[in-house]
């Protein structure tokens, strides 16, 4: 994930709903001081580490940060608000919708490391880690999340973030239509590797166009992935951790279109331009990966770190009888 190049934004937000509904907030601000209030004395910085929702079904993630690091191994209680339309103007004035705690999902860089010999071996590197939720938002504006975070046998409460919810997503929302792409394929190219990055390269992925894939009736996997540039500690193997298992595990009862999100040429000259499937699909970031409906509508979507068996557990019910 290039941040700098294509100005990811980072908004935020479980897997396990406990509570909901009623209660209100009135202890602490909600506006940039009272946030500000909440983080004293923490010894992370959290940030929101997804793009900005819009209204409905989302997973959002939130990272806990130590100088550059994603801290694994917390434990994340959340409860989260929808706030006033100007917090700066209402900072107490904030409704308790659902208290949650978020999953955990982790993913390990990995690095390839040349000896003189010119043997190669795999170096696993740091895990990168968010915390997910997976939440309704009925309705655009303001919300808020106060967490109680467990973290190397310390307790950290009501640390808060705010995020804004659009009316719609720039991406495509759950049970939203996708494009009907008709991006480059390997019937296009003279090389796999002006379409992709992998080492080595996967074929398989690049047969059809997303229309296409969509025209054979089966569930549709499609990655926005970018294996050599992946480039911050956001952006971990999506394709060896998540795709290829995924392929592996469902074989032919599935499709899986792969997409290099930056022209590839300009790209190894240094210039990041994102191919004309990401503008079509609205995206701010990358990986994005989506689990398509027969019908071409999302059932699932997934940014950032994340886990195969998120994908799994999506596709388990597009195959159910």
């Amino acid at each position: 994930m290039v941040v700098p190049r294509w100005s990811m934004l980072l908004f935020v937000a479980s897997a396990v709903l406990l509570a909901a509904c009623g209660g209100t907030s009135d202890d602490a601000g909600w506006d940039a001081r009272g946030i500000a209030q909440s983080q004293d004395g923490v010894p992370f910085f959290p940030i929101r580490a997804t793009s900005p929702p819009g209204v409905g079904p989302a997973r959002l993630a939130i990272a806990l940060t130590d100088n550059g690091a994603l801290l694994p191994d917390a434990t994340v209680a959340m409860r989260i608000y929808r706030l006033a339309e100007e917090p700066q103007d209402a900072p107490n004035v904030a409704e308790l919708r659902a208290e949650q705690i978020a999953t955990p999902r982790s993913i390990v860089v990995t690095s390839d490391h040349k000896h003189d010999d010119g043997t190669v071996h795999p170096h696993q590197g740091p895990t990168s880690t968010v915390y997910v939720a997976n939440v309704l938002l009925d309705e655009p504006g303001w919300w808020g999340i106060e967490a109680d975070v467990e973290l190397d046998g310390e307790r950290y409460e009501g640390v808060r973030l705010s995020f804004w919810v659009r009316d719609v997503s720039g991406e495509p929302g759950i049970g939203a239509p996708v494009p009907r792409s008709t991006q480059r394929t390997l019937r296009d190219v003279s090389d796999i590797s002006e379409i992709d990055t992998s080492v080595p390269p996967h074929p398989e992925f690049h047969e059809l166009t997303i229309a296409e894939a969509l025209d054979t009736g089966k569930p549709v996997v499609v990655a926005f992935v970018t294996p050599a540039f992946c480039q911050t500690r956001f952006c971990g193997p999506v394709m060896e951790e998540v795709i290829l298992p995924t392929h592996a595990r469902y074989g032919d009862a599935i499709e899986i279109v792969h997409i290099e999100p930056f022209d590839l040429e300009a790209m190894r000259r240094g210039v990041p331009e994102p191919v004309p499937t990401v503008q079509e699909w609205g995206l701010l970031s990358e990986p994005f990966v989506f689990v398509l409906n027969p019908d071409g509508t999302v059932a699932a979507k997934f940014e950032g770190i994340m886990e195969a068996e998120e994908i799994a557990a999506s596709l388990d019910v597009l195959l159910s009888p």
